[in-house]
């Protein structure tokens, strides 16, 4: 048998141009790859288009690869282009942030959160193995952010063996420390201002640092504004916060309460842990925290003595601290002590991240298209030494309230301060899609600050004769909300003097006069 002839020149081309070309497709997304062209849209225009096979490939924007779709994906989502962080489609909603809107998430990536305050110094989270910090000589030294009387911005504050030290070598530039705490409580009220010299003699050469940004009530009685306080306070340092509530400032971590115990019962014994126990009181809800920021843990007197026990030097971060009394000393009489801190500066929109947090928990952000116009009335006839409405004039508002929302088509909530029989989300879901809100004076009308917004949205708030507080009026014109003061029977038209209200002293209403103005209200908010 004769040996075939050894292969010509051609015969090599064709096997090796035929081995390439299998290995070529047998790995076909590698090889396109490598080449740098995108192996869904190759196949898509290549294979779709000569009829051959499916795709199980689904791209970043959910849909198949460009050569894939077929009529009915085209009819389920548009021929619409998406961008990486923004929703999906072709109006309004192209430039809308994934954070923003009735389905968008309540978190924000982290290099959204950097660069938020003066210096572009960032506060987000640390490594575990940088908790101890060793300065040496270069003792951290303490800036003043933002400060007027009472409310205060600063950096790099050191509590050690329960004192606060603001280290500077520029003390005559340095605000008096009465203007920033001056509450003499149980805790920690000591503030002491020393220089870099002494700094290093009392603090030593190292410490730990309390990363991100602290709020410190340093008021020795709750107040119900304090977290709208705070709030103000900070939100000056975002003066591009828009009308979404988008804002560039990193959540605050910790809220302090450095005079109070966690809890105010005595006489309980510490081993019988399934008693529940009375816990302090804040001045507002312990939900509203939890809701709004939902980053914010409570700290109170027996954590601050923690810190002492340890006798080490704790470095805040960030510390924007309110104190009440501070800002009366210097307030103007008649004012709310909360009115200094509008002084800061800040965005018009300043108080909308805030309200959306909370709208979006009580899934109340988006209005509902053909939603009723609604209406609450917090009233407090159950709650002792709280201000309220003559028993017959609190039945026939209820009963001319009910009869309105029957006969206009509103939507109106008898909504009552007391949790025991409205609970905390019921009451803030009603207060915040609500147009009106109408209560007898008193804190609890704080909560009316997360009502709906709008041109015509309006707080009523109920005075016995001749008496007047300012607190409402301010905070309802601060965030843009018309306000409605009524002493007794008649609706105020001027600016009264302040007469602060007795808790004790009922308040009489003319029912007819209150409703007929709701009605106003609502009629020109329908427009």
């Amino acid at each position: 048998m004769r040996w075939p002839a050894p292969p010509e020149r051609r015969e090599i081309a064709l096997v090796l141009l035929s081995l390439i070309a299998y290995f070529f497709a047998y790995n076909l997304d590698a090889s396109l790859n490598l080449i740098g062209v995108d192996p869904q849209a190759t196949q898509g225009a290549l294979f779709r288009n000569i009829g051959l096979g499916k795709t199980r490939v689904i791209g970043p924007d959910g849909r198949k690869p460009p050569g894939w779709r077929d009529p009915l994906e085209m009819d389920i989502y548009g021929e619409w282009q998406w961008e990486e962080g923004h929703v999906a489609g072709e109006g309004k909603e192209r430039s809308q942030p994934t954070v923003s809107g009735r389905h968008g998430a309540t978190w924000r990536a982290q290099q959204e959160m950097m660069n938020t305050s003066p210096g572009d110094q960032s506060f987000s989270e640390s490594t575990v193995d940088n908790a101890l910090q060793r300065w040496g000589e270069d003792v951290p030294q303490t800036q003043v952010v933002k400060h007027v009387p009472g409310y205060s911005i600063l950096d790099n504050v050191v509590l050690l063996n329960r004192t606060f030290y603001l280290v500077t070598d520029n003390k005559h530039a340095f605000p008096s420390i009465p203007t920033i705490v001056s509450s003499q409580g149980t805790g920690y009220a000591e503030w002491k201002v020393i220089s870099l010299r002494e700094g290093r003699e009392v603090l030593g050469t190292y410490g730990s640092t309390i990363r991100g940004v602290s709020w410190m009530s340093a008021d020795s009685q709750p107040d119900n504004s304090t977290l709208f306080a705070l709030w103000r306070t900070y939100s000056s340092l975002d003066t591009s916060i828009d009308e979404t509530g988008r804002t560039k400032l990193a959540p605050p971590h910790r809220l302090i309460f450095p005079h109070s115990h966690v809890f105010t019962d005595t006489g309980v014994d510490p081993d019988h842990y399934w008693e529940k126990r009375r816990r302090a009181d804040t001045g507002f809800h312990p939900y509203l925290a939890k809701a709004a920021f939902p980053q914010l843990t409570a700290q109170y007197l027996e954590g601050m003595e923690d810190y002492q026990k340890m006798s080490v030097p704790y470095v805040f971060e960030r510390l924007v601290v309110a104190d009440r009394a501070a800002a009366r000393k210097v307030g103007k009489e008649g004012m709310p002590a909360f009115s200094s801190a509008f002084e800061l500066g800040g965005s018009t929109h300043w108080w909308e991240p805030v309200r959306r947090s909370l709208a979006q928990f009580l899934d109340e952000y988006e209005v509902k298209p053909k939603a009723k116009k609604s209406v609450t009335y917090l009233y407090s006839q159950t709650v002792p030494s709280t201000p309220k409405l003559e028993s017959a004039d609190h039945n026939a508002l209820v009963e001319a309230l009910q009869k309105m929302g029957k006969s206009h088509g509103y939507e109106v909530h008898i909504v009552s301060i007391d949790t025991s029989q409205t609970n905390w989300v019921d009451r803030m879901t009603a207060i915040v899609k609500s147009s009106v809100v109408l209560g007898v004076h008193g804190s609890h009308l704080m909560d009316s600050v997360f009502m709906l917004p709008g041109p015509f949205s309006t707080l009523m708030e109920f005075f016995p004769e001749d008496k007047f507080a300012r607190d409402m009026q301010l905070a309802a014109h601060l965030i843009g909300l018309r306000y409605q003061g009524w002493q007794g029977k008649r609706s105020l038209t001027n600016d009264p003097s302040t007469v602060t209200p007795p808790k004790s002293e009922p308040v009489s209403i003319d029912v007819p006069a209150v409703v007929q103005a709701i009605r106003e209200v609502l009629s020109r908010d329908a427009k």
